[in-house]
């Protein structure tokens, strides 16, 4: 019997979701990294890239990958038909974004063309090859769907609200807060960014519908330029940070998403026809909200913690420390732990600021956000579980599964493997 072959293209592979795919193969602990590193030769899409692992996920099964970044796979090139069809690909996973959120009300058509066109032209492939194709979008869909939610709960002066109580305490403020958003809520985007995301998205599900997007919000790792890693950063250089409060959504992390996603292709792949896992839109975030304040305290509090480098809690497993193939692959970017010295600022000063104070800072024109864009997840999770079980034994039992902690778990795993791994 002809052995059974998923090839899986993961487009946008040097971005940070991109990097949380490769760096959590979940049947593969031991791969050359110079087969991931995305930098493939022109003339060999496939034979330069592809990974076989040694044990295959099923008998008589095999899966590939496909990594490929912008320069080996540019998705507004007028030769992208024919470049996918090389790879042939049996699922795609787009990756691939123009994320410049303030840039993108100068530059529209940059923004359109790889937020909208290429997804749409993705999908019109998938649709007529038969390939399945997971698209991920944005929480900037989403406008003010409550109108100006915290306008009265903040006032003007945020510091009279948050300047002297504990980061549970200002927690407690988001009591009133309503409730998550759900995949029917209205999206209008307040950016021409979130425009685009928008635009792609339905463009993508009108050519395909049997492709999945899946909505994320506030994505963090260690790879890469993220919110973590640079108050991590600035923590340790300023002595006051001045954070926007009045923007709430669902900080993620891209390793969960990563894990999430590897869980469907492996069903995919275990499927005895490849077809959808799941169609349509759905949201994935971390289990609970916050503002970007909020998520700043807790950064601090938790790099300040003794116990950084362990597991916060019984729920949420430890990461296993980065073998030097995996840390090949991840960013010099460094935060500091207890595990990676690098003291926080003495006296450092988390002020709340509003997010037009923030701007007046900047000195510069900023795309408008979402005051309120928490998403919920319930759905996406209810149809997970409904999805047969068998496919998780394939899963290793060590294997951890941050994906419906919440988000100060997913921090703190997040965390605890920078310490473990020693960035940088």
């Amino acid at each position: 019997m002809k052995a059974k072959t998923t090839r899986i293209l993961i487009t946008g592979a040097h971005g940070q979701l991109g990097q949380a795919l490769l760096a959590n193969l979940p049947w593969l602990p031991e791969f050359s990294p110079s087969r991931l590193r995305m930098e493939i030769p022109e003339a060999s899409l496939v034979s330069g890239s592809a990974v076989k692992p040694r044990s295959a996920i099923a008998p008589g099964s095999a899966i590939e990958i496909v990594a490929l970044g912008h320069q080996q796979l540019d998705l507004t090139s007028a030769d992208l038909p024919e470049r996918l069809s090389e790879i042939n690909a049996d699922v795609i996973i787009n990756c691939a974004a123009y994320n410049a959120v303030d840039a993108a009300e100068q530059d529209m058509a940059a923004a359109m063309a790889l937020n909208a066109e290429a997804p749409e032209r993705l999908a019109i492939w998938c649709r007529q090859q038969g390939a399945w194709l997971i698209h991920i979008s944005s929480d900037y869909v989403f406008g003010n769907v409550f109108g100006n939610v915290f306008g009265n709960v903040f006032g003007n002066d945020l510091g009279s609200v948050f300047g002297n109580v504990s980061g549970n305490a200002s927690a407690n403020m988001l009591g009133n807060a309503p409730r998550a958003l759900t995949e029917s809520d209205v999206c209008e985007p307040l950016s021409l960014y979130g425009q685009s995301k928008l635009a792609g998205e339905q463009r993508l599900l009108k050519a395909n519908p049997g492709a999945l997007v899946l909505r994320t919000s506030w994505l963090y790792s260690r790879f890469g330029s993220n919110f973590v890693l640079t108050m991590g950063r600035l923590l340790t250089e300023r002595p006051e940070l001045k954070v926007v409060a009045d923007q709430v959504g669902t900080p993620t992390w891209a390793e969960a998403l990563a894990r999430l996603i590897w869980q469907l292709l492996i069903w995919f792949h275990l499927k005895p026809e490849k077809s959808a896992v799941l169609s349509g839109c759905f949201h994935y975030a971390a289990m609970g909200q916050c503002s970007w304040y909020l998520f700043t305290k807790e950064i601090a509090e938790q790099i300040a913690k003794p116990q950084c480098n362990s597991a916060p809690s019984s729920q949420a497993a430890p990461l296993q420390t980065a073998s030097p193939s995996q840390a090949a692959l991840q960013s010099q970017a460094t935060l500091h732990s207890p595990a990676n010295p690098a003291p926080i600022t003495p006296g450092c000063r988390i002020t709340p600021v509003s997010t037009a104070e923030y701007g007046a800072l900047l000195n510069r024109a900023q795309a408008p956000r979402p005051a309120y864009s928490a998403l919920d997840s319930s759905a996406l999770k209810d149809a997970m579980a409904a999805m047969p079980s068998a496919f998780r034994c394939y899963l290793p039992k060590d294997y951890p599964s941050p994906i419906w902690l919440s988000w100060q778990a997913q921090l703190a795993l997040m965390l605890s493997g920078l310490g473990a791994s020693s960035l940088g």
